[in-house]
Order: C-alpha cells, then sequence, then structure tokens
C-alpha cells in the first residue's frame, strides 16, 4: 500500500511534470500553427500540406516529451528535498516516491509518444494495425526501458548535485565532461599502442546477419540498460541518504 506521505509527493511529481510538458506542448503548437497558417495564407503551401504541418504538431509533441522527464528529475531533486523534508516526510519517504513517480511517469511517457507518433501518421486506425507486429511491441518495451533508464540517469545526477554547494556544482559540472574527454582521450591512444584495435580488426569474424548473433546483441543491449538502470538506483539513493538543507 501507499502512505499518504508517498501519494503527496507522488501526485506533486506527476503535477509538475505534466505541468511543464503542457506548457512546451501548448507554446510549441502555437509556433507551428502560426507558421502554418502564414504560410497557408501567403500560398506557399496548400490545404494538404497545411494538414500535414498541422500533423507535425504531433511530431513535435513526441520529441519534446522524450526530454521533459529527464530534465524534471535532473533539476528538481533538491527542491523536493526542502518541502519533504518541511512537511514532516522522511529522505526514504522521498526517495520510495519518486521511484514510483519515475515508473508512472515514464509508462505515461511511453503511452503519449505512441499515441502522438500514430496520430502524426494521418492514417491512426490504419497505422495501429499494420504496426501491430510482435517487433513493433519489442521496440516499445525496448523504447521504455530506455526512457526509464534516462530518467534514472537524470535522477542520480539531480541527487548528487544536491549534495554540492553552488561553488563545487560549477567544478563538477565544468571539470566532469572535460575529465570525462582526457580520460576517453588517453584511453583510446593506450588501445591503440596495445595494438588492441588492430588485433579485433584482424581477427573479426563475427557474422552478424544471423538470428543467433542478433539475440545475442539483444541481450546484451538490454542486460547493459538494466545494469546501468540499477547502477543510477543506487547512486540516487545513496545521494539521497546524504542530502542536507543548504543556506546558498
Amino acid at each position: 500500500m501507499i502512505s499518504s506521505k508517498q501519494k503527496i509527493v507522488v501526485q506533486t511529481d506527476l503535477y509538475r511534470c505534466g505541468k511543464g510538458f503542457v506548457i512546451a506542448a501548448i507554446w510549441l503548437a502555437a509556433i507551428q500553427a502560426f507558421f502554418a497558417i502564414l504560410n497557408l495564407i501567403l500560398g506557399h503551401i496548400g490545404w494538404s500540406s497545411f494538414g500535414s504541418d498541422l500533423r507535425g504538431i504531433f511530431s513535435s509533441w513526441s520529441f519534446v516529451l522524450s526530454f521533459v522527464p529527464f530534465f524534471y528529475f535532473l533539476i528538481t531533486p533538491y527542491s523536493t528535498f526542502k518541502w519533504t523534508i518541511q512537511n514532516g516526510i522522511s529522505r526514504k519517504t522521498m526517495w520510495r516516491s519518486q521511484m514510483l513517480s519515475a515508473v508512472i511517469i515514464t509508462l505515461v511517457q511511453e503511452v503519449l509518444i505512441v499515441l502522438f507518433e500514430v496520430l502524426a501518421d494521418g492514417h491512426p486506425a490504419e497505422a495501429f494495425i499494420v504496426n501491430s507486429s510482435v517487433s513493433v511491441w519489442q521496440g516499445i518495451l525496448f523504447e521504455l526501458l530506455l526512457l526509464f533508464e534516462t530518467t534514472m540517469t537524470a535522477m542520480a545526477i539531480g541527487y548528487f548535485f544536491s549534495l554540492l554547494n553552488r561553488k563545487w556544482k560549477v567544478i563538477v559540472a565544468i571539470g566532469g565532461p572535460i575529465l570525462a574527454a582526457f580520460c576517453i582521450y588517453y584511453l583510446t591512444l593506450l588501445l591503440i599502442k596495445l595494438g588492441v584495435f588492430q588485433f579485433i580488426g584482424s581477427n573479426w569474424s563475427i557474422d552478424l546477419s544471423g538470428q543467433a548473433a542478433k539475440t545475442a546483441i539483444i541481450i546484451t543491449l538490454v542486460v547493459s540498460v538494466v545494469v546501468w538502470t540499477l547502477l543510477m538506483m543506487l547512486v540516487s539513493r545513496i545521494s539521497a541518504k546524504h542530502m542536507q538543507l543548504r543556506r546558498d
């Protein structure tokens, strides 16, 4: 059972995230509709193209919806921590509630993305019938897993940054990517000097066109995504456990 405190956090997350998407969707729809009407008035497009331009709004909504939960959980962890602590909600309850929020938001996100893509196609019933194959549903499930992984990554980063003061946030935000780029660069040079890439190239004889190879690749991708998601959940849990109110 979900406690009353968890319900408060989940409802707040759903409201805030939904509100962010609605605002972005209204702005996008208004801008695209304005330019579509303008092009129609100026004679640059006909009525058929006008309808296509308006259906493009759904494609834009699908694109924006892919990023809204990521930025929500990236930006809001500390503000969520502040109001939950002030309302007597523990760190553990807050984290569990946000995990539940992430699951619900990801499910709604995927359903709406699929719906918008079908509506953007222009033939909703036909598109749904044609795309109701097993491979498409497998793709949808994998996309759902990727969306949840992205959300967990954003939450882990957001919670971790909540542990830092303003000075260290700037240092980590600037120095982190630079350090990562240097590590990747020198690791690549090291592998080249060791002849790893040359060895792989001369001994690469795997047939990727076979069903067994495709299955192995899919399993590897799924396992990698699941492991990374669990790691991000662990990072966010540890960070949430050590969060403190700051004065800056």
